[in-house]
C-alpha cells in the first residue's frame, strides 16, 4: 500500500458523521442489501439513487420526482404503496433506466442520515468489492485525505456481515494486486447467510438476495453521493478537496 494512504474501519451513524467531518474518503457498506441494491439500479441505468431516513418523507420527495419509483423495505419487506422494495434483483430491469429512484431502508439511509454537501461518500459492497476499493484509493491519493470504511450496522448495533465485507474491502484497498481474503462466492454466501440479517432474509423469503449479493466483482461501478443522490463515479467529476 502507498504509504500516502490511511484506511481504518468503524460503524454506524456516528463514526460515519465523525469521518465526514473529518474531510475522510467514505466508503459506506450495507451488504444486505442497500448497498448492492443501489449498485445494482445506477449499473442497470437508474438515473439517480436518492436516500431518504424515512417512509414518510419517501412519500413526500416522489412528488418532486414524476417519473420516479419509491423503492425501500421495513423489517425486509416494501413499505404499501412502494414500488419496489429492497431486493437488488428486482433492479435487473430495463424499466428503470434513466429514471430516478427514491430509496429510504432501515440501516443504510438511517447511518448515512444527510450529509453536507462537501462530502465524499462511496458505496461499497462485493458487487463491485474491486471497483469501489480502486475509486476510494483514487480519491485518497488525490484529496490527500484517509479512507474510513463505515460498517452501516443495524438498530441492534453490529452487523457482522457489513463487518466482514469491510474487512474483505480493506483488504483490496490496502492490496490491490494480492490475493482477495476470500476463497470463492460460496465463502462469502455462507457468511453472509450465518449473520444475523441474513438469518432475517431467509425467513422473509430473500434467501436468493444473499447469493446474489455474494458475487464479487459482478459490477465495476461506484456509486458517489452528488447533489443529495448517488450516481456512477467518473474521474471527471468535481470532488471537494
Amino acid at each position: 500500500m502507498s504509504d500516502s494512504i490511511s484506511v481504518n474501519h468503524s460503524s454506524g451513524p456516528e463514526a460515519l458523521a465523525e469521518a465526514v467531518t473529518r474531510n475522510h474518503v467514505v466508503v459506506l457498506v450495507d451488504v444486505l442489501r442497500a448497498s448492492s441494491t443501489i449498485i445494482t439500479a445506477l449499473a442497470n441505468g437508474a438515473f439517480k439513487i436518492i436516500p431518504v431516513p424515512t417512509v414518510e418523507e419517501a412519500r413526500e420527495r416522489i412528488y418532486h420526482y414524476p417519473n420516479g419509483f419509491l423503492a425501500g423495505e421495513r423489517a425486509a419487506h416494501p413499505p404499501a404503496g412502494f414500488d419496489y422494495g429492497n431486493s437488488p434483483r428486482s433492479f435487473l430491469t430495463t424499466r428503470i433506466k434513466g429514471r430516478p429512484i427514491i430509496l429510504t431502508t432501515s440501516n443504510f439511509t438511517r447511518t448515512l442520515g444527510k450529509p453536507p454537501d462537501t462530502a465524499t461518500i462511496l458505496v461499497g459492497a462485493f458487487l463491485n468489492i474491486d471497483h469501489v476499493a480502486k475509486t476510494a484509493r483514487y480519491l485518497s491519493e488525490k484529496t490527500a485525505q484517509p479512507i474510513s470504511v463505515i460498517s452501516a450496522g443495524s438498530m441492534h448495533g453490529v452487523s457482522t456481515e457489513d463487518d466482514f465485507t469491510s474487512y474483505q474491502l480493506i483488504i483490496r484497498i490496502e492490496d490491490p494486486e494480492g490475493p482477495p481474503g476470500y476463497a470463492d462466492i460460496g465463502d462469502l454466501a455462507r457468511e453472509l447467510l450465518v449473520s444475523r440479517h441474513g438469518s432475517l432474509l431467509v425467513r422473509a423469503g430473500y434467501e436468493d438476495d444473499i447469493y446474489f449479493c455474494a458475487q464479487p466483482n459482478r459490477y465495476n461501478l461506484t456509486p458517489i453521493l452528488q447533489d443529495g443522490g448517488f450516481v456512477p463515479f467518473s474521474s471527471d467529476m468535481k470532488i471537494p478537496k
